[in-house]
C-alpha cells in the first residue's frame, strides 16, 4: 500500500467568507479585499427598488380607489342638483 505514505493535505489560499458570498453573486466582479460593503450597499439598493416599486403600486391602487370615488361623488352631486331644482319648481 504505497498510499499511506502519500501526503494527502492540499495548498489553500485562505478565502474569507464575504469574498465567498460575493464571488455566488451573478454580477458581483470577483472582489480583493472582502468588500461586505459593496454587499450591503448592493443589499440596500434592492430592497429600496422593492420598497419603490411596493409604494408606487400603493399609490396607484389609490388613485384608481379615490377616482372611482370622485365618480360616484359626482353622480351623487348630479342627483341632488336635480332633486334640488324639482323642490324649487314646486314652491313657486
Amino acid at each position: 500500500m504505497e498510499d499511506d505514505n502519500f501526503d494527502h493535505r492540499v495548498e489553500t489560499q485562505p478565502v474569507s467568507d464575504d469574498d465567498f458570498l460575493a464571488d455566488l453573486l451573478v454580477d458581483s466582479p470577483p472582489s480583493s479585499g472582502g468588500d461586505v460593503a459593496g454587499l450591503r450597499n448592493r443589499d440596500a439598493a434592492v430592497r429600496s427598488r422593492e420598497r419603490k416599486k411596493m409604494y408606487v403600486k400603493d399609490l396607484e391602487m389609490k388613485s384608481r380607489y379615490l377616482e372611482g370615488e370622485c365618480r360616484r361623488l359626482s353622480r351623487v352631486l348630479q342627483c341632488f342638483i336635480a332633486e334640488n331644482q324639482a323642490l324649487r319648481l314646486t314652491l313657486h
